[in-house]
């Protein structure tokens, strides 16, 4: 099997890793051959410097938002051990691009390294591919507003909410995902039913607070406000966590896996003096949620 692969780590799949996807799925139909990105499991930097990356997705929501977005089929996921760090780059080509992944063509963005302390660089991949008879594309940056979109840039607005921003950046909404937890129950008390993920210690955290999103289960998209933060007003000392409230939904999500897609910032988590004055606020950020769900299916008829 020949394969074009993009090479990269690929960290929220955003519109700058699309340029290499694109590029990948041309040249693979262009030579009947295979298009797929490579990756790894656990982010570089944070195996040689000790210290956790925050990202923006895991490594299985990579592979889906490659090939769901990108239309390529294959994504092979690394792992990334002290054994990769420590191969040389010329190896690294021979042993894993061309040997045991059979690439004939690869295609990397310009700040690409690889191999033993990132000696391996887009010059000196191109000028040994081609050395060993297999194509090489170097890929230039993509800027939006004369910015460039790169991981770290995006991972900084998700920090300060910016999630509209964000959104052009990554070609699509900010996401967590994950699995129904049980709470306490106090939404329902409350009047609006919510439903809970845990904050994955994994990922870049939003900057805690009051959004305005959208919860997709089961094929559909609600409308929802969620909290990401500690509930100062009904917890002391929780762990942080993400927090829905879905509009015009009845039922028990308790076990299911959903997806909340971030839109904007309503407003910072606070402390209020009371439960009573808490839910009147919530009822607020749902009128003001639901406002502008409408707003927008009516600009889209």
């Amino acid at each position: 099997m020949s394969r074009v692969l993009a090479l990269g780590f690929f960290d929220g799949v955003h519109v700058g890793h699309g340029q290499l996807f694109k590029y990948a799925a041309r040249q693979a139909a262009k030579m009947g051959a295979d298009a797929c990105a490579l990756t790894y499991d656990t982010h570089p930097k944070t195996l040689i410097t000790g210290r956790p990356v925050p990202l923006l997705c895991s490594a299985g929501e990579r592979a889906g938002l490659i090939r769901s977005m990108y239309r390529v089929p294959e994504v092979v996921i690394d792992p990334f051990t002290e054994e990769t760090a420590r191969i040389p780059w010329r190896a690294y080509i021979d042993r894993v691009l061309i040997g045991r992944l059979e690439a004939v063509f690869v295609v990397a963005g310009y700040d690409y390294t690889f191999g033993y302390r990132g000696e391996g660089s887009p010059a000196l991949l191109s000028e040994y591919c081609a050395a060993r008879g297999v194509g090489c594309a170097v890929i230039p940056p993509k800027r939006i507003g004369g910015t460039r979109v790169s991981s770290t840039y995006i991972r900084g607005l998700v920090a300060e909410g910016d999630m509209e921003q964000a959104a052009r950046f990554l070609g699509r909404r900010y996401r967590l995902s994950g699995i129904v937890e049980r709470g306490r129950g106090l939404g329902r008390q409350f009047g609006f039913p919510t439903v809970n993920l845990p904050m994955p210690p994994e990922r870049q955290p939003p900057e805690w607070g009051v959004y305005a999103t959208e919860v997709l289960w089961n094929g559909r998209a609600y409308p929802a406000v969620t909290n990401v933060g500690i509930r100062p007003t009904v917890e002391t000392g929780g762990a942080p966590t993400v927090e829905s409230t879905l509009l015009d939904f009845e039922g028990d999500l308790y076990g299911e896996r959903i997806d909340v897609e971030f839109i904007r910032f309503l407003r910072p988590e606070r402390r209020f003096p009371s439960p009573e004055a808490l839910t009147e606020q919530v009822r607020r950020d749902m009128e003001t949620v639901r406002g502008t769900d409408e707003k927008e299916k009516n600009g889209n008829r």
